[in-house]
């Protein structure tokens, strides 16, 4: 019976955590444009915008997501959902990733969305610490 119960609550777990991050058909969330974007703008308690310069983040259709240098590919996965009625993009990057690429894997407020701009943020913290990202198009 608690394995019953348990397993029950896996299901439950997965499945919210699923829906949570998935890409929306919500049309008050904004539609990542697929193709090439570098980071134009980082800052996590200091501007580490710098830092970024020789990655290309390539949004690909259905929430594959590929980040490469000169030398070097990683994968990892964006979606778009609507979660506590604030329109989020999430990013994920696999281990191997460097670590100033997994810092960017959390689930960003869509501040504005354009052809050419995404503009993000997002509190951790209990809210005292704010990042904020920006990807221009290439």
């Amino acid at each position: 019976m608690l394995f019953k119960r348990i397993s029950w609550f896996a299901l439950i777990a997965l499945s919210l955590a699923y829906f949570t991050c998935k890409n929306s058909k919500d049309p008050s969330v904004p539609t990542v444009k697929t193709g090439e974007w570098k980071v134009s703008y980082y800052f996590d308690r200091t501007d580490k915008t710098a830092f970024y310069a020789p990655y290309i983040f390539e949004f690909k259709p259905g929430g594959q997501l590929f980040v490469r240098t000169d030398t070097q590919t990683w994968s990892g996965t964006w979606s778009t959902a609507c979660d506590d009625s604030t329109p989020k993009l999430c990013l994920t990057f696999e281990v191997a990733a460097p670590s100033l690429l997994r810092e960017l894997a959390e689930d960003w407020h869509i501040l504005s969305m354009t052809d050419t701009l995404m503009r993000l943020e997002h509190r951790s913290g209990g809210g005292r610490d704010t990042e904020i990202l920006h990807f221009s198009r290439l």
